[in-house]
């Protein structure tokens, strides 16, 4: 048996596992890694059901080992045959098994799952995992080409650090991540990070400091941005208000951005490697590898990620897309035309938005691009919709070549 990894507290007693003892040991333990009531509630409702089985709450994943922490400390566990649990109390036996059999689950960090021990020289296995609250997903990009397949980032998570370095400010790559988080179900926050190594750092960055925050509000309309030292912990107080007990928030970024300074800052010790600066960029080295779910002092859980270099958008993602360019969206339905496609046509209110200044171009180029980008996914493994889709592009292709050409004509006159 897969036995927990450190010394594993011994149980008061020998009896039923559902003393009020063994509970107690178990909420305590699990409180540090942030355990709710609902969650605590839940977990109750199954192991009175199954007393086998061990709440816990999945820290690190490593190839097909899933390292889960419960009440009794730490397991290495599999999970070929995961389930997400029923959260229907007063179901039948048979309505339970059809309501989580919705096929193998493959659990990620900050995942609540329920861990059956091995017998007899059998794995451990996670065998079902609570309901999500939250998930965080990206399509897998390599070198621009599709991978064909999602990745799972985090789960029930309240909170994700969008972390960008000052001294590296991408507005495009910004604008990516947060239909990401917002596509999650978690609230994005943005950290700017590196401060310390602005030009005028030496009278407080103050200036730079301002220019950048207006630079990211701009990108991220309703969003909290911060401006945060990781080395020097300026700034970073009012974080604290998102790491508070039962709270659970995740970091991601390029690699490179200061995550891991960042975590150690939070953490009040020295919990990550940080890579040296390179001199000619002034960005940071890689240096985490895998996610990893941590306890913070102050009661809530931190997910450290390793740097995404690419942000591949998942089918499903035009709500947030809507939300992450909230000042494009508004202007929809005021064109004069109904089927305005926001060019060159007469009244769009869009385009007089831009040529007037409300808008920026290049916010709505990104917009359109995204959208471009969900609409590819949602249709290629449509036929019809795909030749379809295709029609249109065709459309807008020859629509644009004509654009293109009366342009070149009247530069010529």
């Amino acid at each position: 048996m897969n036995r927990p990894s450190h010394d594993t507290p011994q149980r008061s007693d020998q009896g039923d596992a559902n003393t009020p003892g063994i509970e107690i040991q178990q909420s305590a333990s699990l409180d540090h890694y942030g355990l709710t009531e609902p969650v605590s509630a839940l977990f109750r409702q199954i192991t009175d059901r199954d007393p086998a089985l061990l709440p816990g709450r999945v820290v690190r994943i490593d190839g097909i080992t899933t390292s889960v922490h419960t009440g009794e400390g730490e397991y290495r566990a599999v999970s070929n045959f995961a389930a997400f649990a029923s959260t229907n109390e007063s179901e039948s036996n048979s309505e339970r098994d059809e309501a989580t059999n919705f096929g193998p689950t493959q659990p990620t960090v900050g995942d609540w799952v329920l861990v059956r021990p091995g017998q007899s020289g059998e794995p451990d296995t996670i065998e079902l995992i609570l309901p999500r609250t939250s998930l965080m997903v990206r399509k897998r990009v390599m070198r621009g080409k599709e991978q064909g397949d999602e990745q799972l980032l985090a789960a029930n998570v309240d909170t994700v650090f969008v972390v960008q370095s000052a001294t590296y400010f991408n507005p495009g790559r910004l604008e990516r991540e947060l239909v990401l988080v917002w596509g999650s179900g978690s609230v994005p926050i943005v950290i700017l990070t590196k401060t310390d190594l602005l030009p005028d750092a030496d009278e407080n960055g103050t200036a730079a400091r301002s220019e950048l925050v207006q630079q990211a509000e701009s990108v991220a309309p309703g969003v909290d941005v911060f401006a945060v030292s990781g080395i020097t912990g300026d700034g970073t107080g009012p974080l604290g208000r998102f790491t508070a007990g039962g709270k659970t928030v995740v970091l991601i970024g390029a690699s490179g951005v200061g995550k891991s300074t960042l975590v150690n800052q939070l953490m009040g010790e020295d919990v990550m490697d940080t890579g040296e600066i390179r001199q000619a960029d002034a960005r940071g080295r890689h240096t985490t590898t895998t996610r990893q779910l941590l306890p913070l002092p102050g009661g809530g859980v931190l997910i450290d990620s390793p740097g995404i270099r690419t942000i591949g958008l998942v089918a499903g993602s035009e709500e947030a897309i809507a939300r992450t360019f909230s000042e494009i969206e508004e202007y929809f339905g005021m064109c004069k035309f109904r089927n305005c496609s926001h060019g060159d046509e007469p009244g769009c209110a869009i385009a007089e938005a831009i040529a007037d200044g409300r808008l920026l171009q290049s916010r709505f180029d990104s917009y359109r691009r995204m959208q471009r980008e969900i609409q590819h996914e949602e249709t290629k493994n449509d036929p019809t919709a795909k030749t379809d889709h295709q029609a249109h592009m065709r459309i807008l292709a020859k629509s644009q070549r004509q654009k293109s050409r009366l342009k070149r004509d009247s530069e010529s006159d």
